[in-house]
């Protein structure tokens, strides 16, 4: 029996207005041996009738036998790929249309099999925040490189990730997954299914390759878990009430605090790849002060949002014994912000009207301002075609209204200028379809 090239899996649950567009873009594909498993974690939208109405027979819908916990999720849906390479793409995430045909490319060319790129964003028009229907691309030149083991794990064992881990930018090869379960158990083994599976993907790869260029797109929106953890203002029960929706599972077994941040999902798959494979990681350190610095760090953050930290900041000063001078500069600074709201009048009114929610209002104002700046600047750079530096654009100025119509424009911008090669542009036809006005000559790079 012939398996495809590629397995595309997306593990979804209640999203199904946002799993069409990934769909859809994955059907716009230049590279066309694949298939997409939508595996559907027990739905009670409309789902299951959505992918059936994509009359395509590379698209296979499977259901787990109960509702399962994200990360057991993501290993359902893995498990039931049949291809060479997989991806498993979130389901408000996308694909420009050249994504697969250069993953393949550079997998055969290098004898890959374990490949990443760069994202981008787009922010559609529920986003919770600012800068509605934009997307933001960073700065990318085009080629592809050997990426070592150690340049890769270092980095992320001490807190201080140099590469994108996003999920839906990474392709692994079934056996690599495969040879994994077959040691552990399991490929996905954490709540941030990304940061366990990747330092173990790396550990055991052949050859690891990083394509510096926006293949894929993430979908920031209000349903979002980076778009209400990170960039948008969530409060303790708008996060709580994440958490109960999509299930996730927050007992923690590796990391020494228990609060639910981005800090301690990427500490708990770290700790969890060295307590698996203590031989393979043993070169690897665990930067527990910067881990600790960066938890804080996420909290005060929280704080200024006017979220309540205080059971989180309690459990947090206590482990601090262990470091007394980092234990006594915290609590400095918490009775310092005390002193200075209680002495000062003013605060205490900036404090009131925080309370209100004016601080917040304000606040988005001055961000929509600074934000509409930038983007009438970046909308000149890509009309001169300065695209490579990085853009922050809005789709009212260049036509695209949706995620799979941004991936279009991207997908042209990346063609125009020798990222991808001149067939990747003819998937990016049909409705909301957009050229890019005055692009300079195609520039050439080597991949």
């Amino acid at each position: 029996m012939a398996y495809p090239f590629f397995s595309i899996t997306i593990p979804t649950y209640n999203r199904c207005d946002l799993l069409t567009y990934a769909i859809r873009s994955i059907l716009k594909q230049t590279f066309d041996d694949f298939e997409i498993v939508v595996s559907d974690n027990h739905s009670v939208d409309r789902t299951e009738r959505t992918v059936k109405e994509f009359d395509d027979p590379r698209v296979r819908y499977v259901k787990p036998p109960r509702h399962l916990v994200t990360v057991d999720s993501f290993e359902f849906a893995r498990s039931n790929a049949k291809g060479k390479l997989v991806i498993v793409l979130n389901d408000d995430d996308v694909l420009t249309a050249g994504a697969l045909e250069r993953f393949a490319r550079e997998s055969e060319t290098y004898h890959a099999d374990l490949l990443f790129s760069n994202n981008a964003e787009y922010r559609d028009r529920g986003f919770p925040g600012p800068e509605r229907n934009t997307l933001d691309v960073t700065a990318f030149h085009g080629p592809s490189r050997l990426v070592t083991r150690e340049e890769f794990l270092k980095p992320a064992f001490a807190c201080r990730l140099t590469f994108n881990q996003h999920p839906s930018a990474f392709v692994f090869s079934r056996v690599l997954a495969e040879s994994i379960t077959n040691k552990c158990g399991r490929f996905f083994q954490s709540n941030g299914v990304e940061y366990c599976a990747w330092p173990l993907a790396a550990a055991f790869a052949r050859n690891i390759v990083h394509i510096d260029a926006p293949l894929a797109i993430c979908g920031r929106t209000g349903k979002s878990w980076g778009s209400n953890l990170v960039l948008g203002r969530a409060k303790k029960k708008q996060i709580q009430k994440l958490i109960d929706i999509y299930y996730v599972d927050q007992r923690y077994h590796c990391v020494p605090l228990k609060n639910f941040t981005m800090c301690n999902l990427r500490a708990e798959g770290i700790l969890a790849a060295k307590r698996l494979f203590p031989k393979e990681f043993a070169a690897y350190e665990f930067d527990e002060i910067k881990y600790l610095k960066d938890t804080i760090a996420e909290l005060r953050h929280r704080q200024t949002l006017g979220v309540d930290v205080s059971t989180e900041m309690d459990e947090l000063k206590r482990y601090l014994d262990k470091y007394p001078p980092m234990k006594e500069k915290l609590v400095r600074e918490d009775e310092s912000i005390a002193r200075a709201r209680e002495a000062n009048p003013w605060i205490r009114l900036r404090g009131k009207i925080g309370d209100m929610g004016l601080r917040q209002l304000r606040d988005r104002l001055e961000a929509h301002r600074l934000a509409k700046g930038r983007l009438s600047r970046d909308a000149e750079k890509v009309h001169r075609g300065d695209v490579r530096t990085g853009f922050r654009i809005s789709g009212a100025d260049f036509g695209f209204r949706d995620i799979v119509a941004a991936a279009d424009f991207l997908s042209t911008i990346m063609t125009a200028h020798g990222v991808q090669c001149a067939a990747m542009a003819s998937a990016a036809t049909g409705p909301g379809r957009v050229d890019a006005p005055h692009l300079t000559k195609p520039a050439t790079t080597s991949s």
